[in-house]
C-alpha cells in the first residue's frame, strides 16, 4: 500500500510534537530524565542524583529530627541562609533543564502552531515550578530577617530550679499617647522538663513596687515606685541616660520590679504592643471569641482629665472581631475595671493562638512577619526560643495555672511582698506536684469510644456552671474563663 509523502510528513511531524511535549513532561516529573533519554546523559544523571539526594535528605532528616527539629532549623539563621541558597540554586537548575528539554524537542522542525504550543507549555511549566520556589526562597529570607531583627542570637542561660521565667508585657502604646505603658504584667514560669507552667499576673495599678538593692531604680526609689506599676517602663525609657549600655531600660526596670516582687529571677522578657495587634489580627483574618458584656469603643478620659467620646460599641455574644475591634475589646475600660481588661487581654492572646494554626500562618506569613517587629520587642535568645519549642510540645495536654494578684488578693496601694512571694512558691510547688496529664487519645480511640457510647442509652446531663479551678495551696489560681466558640 502506497502512503502519500504528505501524510508521512504530517505523521512524522506529529511524532516530533508529541516527543517535544513528552520531554517537557518528563522534566516536570523527573528533572534530568529528558536529558538521559535524548540529551547529555551526564547532565541528566547528575540531575537525577541530586533529586534523589534531596528526597533522601528530606525523608531521613525528618525521620531523625522530627517536626520540632524542623522548627528549630527555622530559628537558625545559618540554616535559613543555607536553605535560601539551596532553593534558589535548585530553582535555577530546574529552569535550565526545562530550557534544555524545550531545545531537545527541536522546535524549528515543528509546524508553527505546534511550536507555539510547545513554547507556551514550556513557559507555563517553568513558571509553575520557579514561581513557587522563588516565593519559598522569599519566605525563608523573610524568616531569617525576623529571627535576626527580633530575637537575640545566643544560647539558653542558667535556669531557676529547672524553670524558665519569661516576663510577658502588654504595652498599650499608640498615636494617641506618649510612650508605652505596660498595662499587662505577667510572668510565665515554665518547667522545661515537664512543660508545667504557672502564669503570675500583677495589677497595673500596683504602687510602691520595690527594686533589687544596688540597682539604678532602687537608688532613685528607695521606698518603692510611688506611681502605678504601668509607669515604670515609661519612666526608665524617658531616663535612659541613667542606664548606660542598656538597649531597653524600660524592660530592664520592669524585669527588676517583677523579680523583686515575686521573689524569682526573670530570664527574658517579651513586650507585645497592643497597638500593633491590629495588623497581626487582620493578617490572621480576625479572631473569634465570646464577648461577655457590651463594651464601648473609646470613652474614658484623657491624661488631662477631658472625657473621650464613645465611638461605638462591641456587642455581647459570639463575635468574629477584626483587628480594630479586637484591639478595643482588649483596651476598653470605660465601663469596666482594670482587672476586667487584664482578663480580656489574656483572652485575646488565647484567641490569637487558636487562630494561628499552621495553614493560616503559612497563608498569611508575609503579613505576620512584617508586623512582628512592630508588635514584639524581646531579648529572647534563639537558644531559649528553640528550648521553648520543645516545651510547647509537652504543654499540649498540660493545664496552665494562672495566679492573679487582684485587689481581692492584695492591696495594690500597699502590697505585702512577703505574702506575694509565699503564694508564688506555693503555686510553683503545687504545679510541680500535680500529675503529668496523659496523652490525648488518638482518633481511632475516640471513634471507638463514640461507638461504645452509642450502644448505651444516653442519660441527660445536668447543666453546670463553669467552675474555677485552683491549684492546691494557692486559692488565687484561677482560669480566665475565655470562651472562643
Amino acid at each position: 500500500m502506497h502512503i502519500p509523502k504528505a501524510d508521512l510528513r504530517r505523521k512524522s511531524e506529529l511524532v516530533r510534537f508529541r516527543r517535544a511535549l513528552a520531554l517537557l513532561g518528563m522534566t516536570l516529573v523527573l528533572p534530568g530524565s529528558a536529558q538521559v533519554m535524548c540529551g547529555s546523559k551526564t547532565v541528566g544523571r547528575a540531575a537525577l542524583r541530586v533529586l534523589a539526594l534531596c528526597a533522601a535528605v528530606c525523608v531521613v532528616g525528618f525521620a531523625i529530627i522530627g517536626r520540632n527539629g524542623v522548627i528549630k532549623l527555622g530559628l537558625n539563621t545559618k540554616a535559613l541562609t543555607l536553605g535560601e541558597v539551596a532553593v534558589t540554586v535548585l530553582a535555577l537548575c530546574w529552569l535550565a533543564l526545562f530550557v534544555d528539554a524545550w531545545r531537545l524537542g527541536r522546535p524549528p522542525t515543528l509546524r508553527r502552531q505546534h511550536r507555539l504550543v510547545s513554547a507556551g507549555l514550556s513557559l507555563t511549566l517553568m513558571a509553575g515550578v520557579t514561581v513557587p520556589m522563588a516565593y519559598g526562597a522569599y519566605l525563608i529570607d523573610l524568616q531569617r530577617k525576623v529571627i535576626k531583627d527580633v530575637f537575640v542570637q545566643g544560647g539558653l542561660g542558667q535556669l531557676y530550679n529547672g524553670r524558665l521565667n519569661v516576663l510577658l508585657l502588654g504595652g498599650d502604646g499608640g498615636l494617641d499617647r506618649t510612650g508605652i505603658r505596660t498595662d499587662s504584667i505577667s510572668l510565665a514560669s515554665i518547667d522545661v522538663a515537664t512543660g508545667k507552667t504557672v502564669l503570675f499576673s500583677l495589677p497595673r495599678n500596683m504602687q510602691y513596687v520595690q527594686f533589687p538593692p544596688g540597682t539604678t531604680m532602687a537608688k532613685h526609689f528607695p521606698n518603692g515606685f510611688p506611681d502605678f506599676a504601668f509607669g515604670i517602663y515609661t519612666w526608665a525609657t524617658e531616663n535612659r541616660n541613667l542606664f548606660p549600655g542598656v538597649s531597653d531600660p524600660g524592660a530592664l526596670a520592669v524585669e527588676q520590679a517583677v523579680a523583686q516582687t515575686l521573689g524569682v529571677p526573670v530570664h527574658y522578657y517579651a513586650l507585645v504592643n497592643l497597638q500593633g495587634f491590629q495588623s497581626v489580627i487582620d493578617a490572621l483574618g480576625g479572631i473569634t471569641l465570646r464577648v461577655g458584656e457590651r463594651l464601648p469603643i473609646g470613652g474614658g478620659h484623657t491624661m488631662g482629665g477631658a472625657p473621650n467620646p464613645i465611638l461605638g460599641w462591641i456587642e455581647p455574644g459570639l463575635q468574629h472581631l477584626d483587628g480594630y475591634h479586637a484591639l478595643w475589646y482588649a483596651r476598653s475600660r470605660a465601663t469596666t475595671t482594670d482587672y476586667d481588661r487584664m482578663a480580656r487581654q489574656r483572652c485575646v492572646f488565647g484567641a490569637i493562638l487558636r487562630e494561628a494554626n499552621p495553614a493560616t500562618v503559612l497563608k498569611n506569613y508575609s503579613g505576620l512577619a512584617h508586623s512582628a517587629k512592630k508588635v514584639l520587642t524581646t531579648d529572647l535568645t534563639t537558644g531559649a526560643l528553640a528550648r521553648m519549642v520543645d516545651v510547647a510540645n509537652k504543654t499540649k495536654n498540660t493545664k496552665v495555672t494562672s495566679v492573679q494578684f487582684t485587689n481581692q488578693v492584695i492591696d495594690p496601694a500597699n502590697p505585702d511582698i512577703n505574702y506575694i512571694r509565699q503564694k508564688v512558691q506555693a503555686a510553683i510547688a503545687a504545679s510541680e506536684a500535680a500529675p503529668v496529664p496523659t496523652a490525648t487519645p488518638s482518633a481511632s480511640a475516640k471513634a471507638a469510644a463514640k461507638s461504645t457510647k452509642a450502644t448505651k442509652k444516653p442519660k441527660p446531663k445536668p447543666t453546670k456552671k463553669p467552675t474555677v479551678s485552683a491549684a492546691p495551696g494557692s486559692s488565687e489560681a484561677v482560669d480566665d474563663n475565655c470562651q472562643y466558640s
